[in-house]
């Protein structure tokens, strides 16, 4: 799957929703409403083919595919800002 294929703001929420296990919690921290949030996973989950969080009342759990994606993004979202203080690193990161 070519990474131009993945909504950024899906990742995003995915990874907010996942680290604070509330879609509210997430939603507060992006400044969009909880719909906007459970919209852009459905949008990540429907790309990436599997579901990512499993949705239970008002609770949330991830999926063993939510399990794996969700370090992996928390690394990488933490990664940016310390990459683009760096010149260099901005340059590779943007080819």
């Amino acid at each position: 799957m070519n990474r131009s294929q993945l909504p950024l703001l899906g990742l995003r929420a995915f990874e907010a929703t996942a680290r604070h296990q509330s879609v509210s919690n997430a939603a507060a921290e992006l400044c969009v409403t909880p719909g906007a949030v459970s919209q852009q996973i459905k949008l990540l989950e429907e790309r990436v083919g599997v579901p990512l969080l499993r949705r239970k009342g008002r609770s949330i759990e991830l999926t063993d595919a939510g399990q794996v994606l969700r370090p992996a993004l928390t690394q990488a979202f933490q990664t940016i800002p310390v990459a683009s203080g760096r010149g260099d690193a901005l340059i590779a990161f943007s080819t």
